[in-house]
């Protein structure tokens, strides 16, 4: 929880450490042991602040929501994914499950059928940047972060994505900048409390061990769309879940913590 408190004034540290600890390593000429480590310690802060999905020191993170009862929230990330999310669709739907999609922007242009039947079977589209930049996310130009936010909403606007109130960043990395940005756009930070790592090992039966070991009511549950074996993970889960009583909600975002 510790991780996951938004404090301003932490923002700001980070930050002005960060500028100031290089110069402070040269003034020094490098001979101060406490200079240095304190100069270690404020990149490795930073670090850590940008590359932990959970981490709220440089703006809020949502990671769960207050339940109305033994509920879970399923995210799916990266589609669409053409005839699989069809596929996902419609399984879904017969189930009773709602989801909120992660959509690449690039993807869903592309897409509009798809993105057509999620809305069909009452789920939600969501921003996850045009191109997800994964590896790159972090220190993209300001300029190119925000073309990345407004391509993809106005794939979304385009797909008759009204309203367009979430954000994830790809593989939950920050962004100094991407807070203000949000906020210029009345968005929020979505992250995750449960996740089964589909997007690295594509086993199920792997997927649903992880995913049990960590939910609870109120967890946020990310999956991913377009890996080997994605469709049969996802469902995996919803039948385990579902067999412990799990209902599947889309929260407001008044239920966002």
């Amino acid at each position: 929880m510790l991780f996951n408190v938004y404090r301003p004034w932490l923002r700001l540290f980070l930050l002005t450490a960060n500028l100031f600890a290089p110069v402070s390593v040269l003034l020094s000429d490098f001979e101060s042991p406490w200079i240095n480590a304190a100069a270690a310690i404020a990149h490795a802060s930073l670090i850590y602040a940008i590359v932990a999905p959970g981490c709220a020191w440089l703006g809020p993170v949502v990671t769960r929501f207050h339940p109305r009862g033994r509920e879970v929230w399923l995210t799916i990330d990266d589609g669409p994914a053409g005839a699989e999310t069809e596929y996902l669709a419609k399984e879904l739907q017969s189930r009773g499950v709602r989801a909120t999609f992660f959509v690449k922007g690039n993807r869903l242009e592309a897409q509009r059928a798809q993105a057509d039947q999620l809305h069909a079977a009452g789920h939600t589209l969501a921003n996850h940047t045009q191109t997800h930049p994964a590896s790159m996310f972090w220190w993209l130009f300001p300029s190119t972060l925000r073309e990345e936010l407004d391509a993809c909403d106005a794939a979304l606007l385009g797909a008759g994505v009204a309203v367009r109130r979430w954000f994830r960043a790809p593989v939950g990395l920050k962004h100094v900048f991407l807070h203000r940005e949000l906020a210029a756009r009345d968005m929020r930070l979505i992250g995750w409390n449960v996740r089964g790592r589909d997007g690295i090992a594509s086993d199920p039966e792997a997927v649903v061990k992880r995913v049990l070991r960590q939910v609870r009511p109120g967890a946020i549950v990310v999956l991913h769309e377009g890996k080997k074996r994605s469709v049969e993970g996802i469902l995996r889960v919803i039948e385990e879940l579902q067999s412990l009583g799990y209902a599947f909600v889309i929260p407001s975002d008044e239920q966002l913590i």
